[in-house]
């Protein structure tokens, strides 16, 4: 049926019990489907298993809050996110049970994507601080000039941007500000080493949450 519904291109699935192996027949019958908006919040999903032959390649919007996704799950979504494959704009993984392990697995595959605007992680208690500075590090990466001018700069939205009180989500939105304002990733990427590399305060800031010693500068 998916896969010959032409004129579908917004699927919810909101509150139904389908679970993870539900989810991944849906997942795997979007391959040639038109469907851009796949929504499947509270829908008992704890893995995604998919393999390069079945990502779905108009999925524009993948909303999988309030389940139970795991670093095992980020594994799944990571192949979503490969730089050949990847078409996914927004990303809702609200509420879910992501820890550290699964923002290491999603961070190694957001340093090369460039589709992925909105990224958000809020309320995975499972995130420490740890976990928010490899968030941080994602599109601001303070270490060199060069690892700069090399973060990700088209992600727009990432974490829990409305979490004010939290110094790195803070440092994060400062970042992803710089991306949607900047025309271009390297016009942002310019923008965030004079902002950043080249003013004293911040940068020191940033070193003190990336534990990099601020008075030293890395290989240019």
């Amino acid at each position: 049926f998916l896969q010959n519904a032409n004129n579908l291109i917004h699927l919810n699935l909101n509150g139904n019990n389908i679970q993870s192996e539900g989810f991944n027949i849906v997942l795997r019958a979007l391959r040639i489907s038109p469907i851009e908006d796949l929504i499947c919040i509270r829908c008992g999903i704890e893995s995604i298993d998919i393999d390069s032959e079945h990502i779905p390649r108009n999925l524009v919007l993948l909303n999988l809050r309030e389940n139970a996704i795991n670093a095992d799950g980020c594994r799944g979504l990571a192949k979503l996110l490969q730089e050949g494959n990847a078409t996914l704009e927004r990303l809702h993984l609200n509420n879910n049970k992501i820890d550290d392990d699964g923002v290491e697995i999603l961070v190694d595959v957001l340093r090369n994507n460039t589709s992925l605007k909105e990224f958000h992680l809020g309320r995975n208690d499972g995130i420490s601080s740890q976990g928010k500075v490899m968030l941080l590090k994602l599109v601001n990466d303070i270490s060199s000039i060069k690892a700069t001018l090399q973060s990700n700069h088209t992600l727009e939205y990432v974490m829990d941007e409305y979490n004010f009180y939290d110094e790195i989500q803070t440092h994060i939105n400062m970042a992803t500000k710089t991306n949607r304002e900047e025309r271009t990733p390297g016009a942002a990427g310019r923008e965030k080493v004079i902002g950043f590399q080249l003013h004293n305060r911040a940068r020191a800031e940033l070193a003190a949450l990336q534990g990099i010693n601020h008075s030293v500068y890395s290989t240019i």
